[in-house]
């Protein structure tokens, strides 16, 4: 090889450090899209009493959060200070974190539902179920909006791109309120019972709901951000 191309040779850890910012938050994305797949189905499995394999699940959740952390730290260090975005670069970094504490959360979830097998009641199961598959569903928009952001970005903020992103922006947001109605149905079912049930399990079975339903949340927050990018 001449000397010339090595020159101009660029290495393979300095061609990941110059990836658009916007590529690499659609990285971190698919850790988040593989790991709330992933919770999805082990929480159904869970909330109907069948244990075996949650220890594996939560260890699997955890990689998924470290492979993401590494994504975000690497978005951090290497971040150009002339790069121009479409947006405040601060507001960039609110929203990566905001995706991020998906995972946190999700690898919180899991630690403490691995720790202690609290039992659902049959009353409740089909609830949780509910509001589960419905903050999956709303992660789920919020991956939609945010899968858009090439498009938008590519074709210049043009209204067609505009106007398809704030439809899957809208959708995260009907998701999102879907499950905080069943979060609060459930609830209230809880309560209901709070003359059966011990007051460790009522503890348990709020914190769950609660932890589950902050998932949505930081979805929500997310498309939030891409709101405020359309909105320029």
């Amino acid at each position: 090889m001449s000397k010339d191309k090595e020159h101009f040779r660029v290495p393979l850890s300095e061609t990941y450090r110059r990836k658009s910012p916007f590529d690499q938050l659609l990285d971190h994305m698919g850790k988040v899209r593989e790991c709330i797949h992933l919770l999805g189905d082990g929480l159904i499995k869970y909330y109907t009493g069948d244990y075996q394999g949650f220890s594996e699940l939560s260890e699997r959740v955890s990689t998924f959060e470290h492979e993401a952390d590494i994504i975000k730290g690497n978005i951090r260090n290497h971040l150009p200070n002339s790069l121009l975005m479409p947006v405040d670069k601060g507001r960039f970094l609110w929203a990566l974190r905001e995706q991020d504490a998906i995972l946190d959360h999700a690898e919180n979830l899991t630690q403490m539902l691995d720790m202690r097998h609290t039992k659902i009641p049959k009353e409740l199961q089909a609830l949780f179920i509910d509001h589960a598959r419905l903050v999956m569903e709303t992660v789920k928009a919020m991956e939609n909006a945010v899968q858009n952001i090439r498009d938008l970005i590519e074709s210049g903020f043009v209204k067609r791109e505009r106007e398809q992103t704030k439809t899957f922006i809208h959708k995260v947001h009907e998701k999102e309120y879907n499950a905080d109605q069943k979060k609060y149905e459930l609830t209230k079912a809880i309560y209901a019972l709070e003359k059966k049930l011990d007051p460790m399990d009522e503890y348990h079975l709020l914190k769950i709901a609660d932890w589950v339903d902050d998932i949505a949340d930081h979805a929500e927050n997310v498309a939030d951000w891409l709101r405020s990018m359309i909105a320029r």
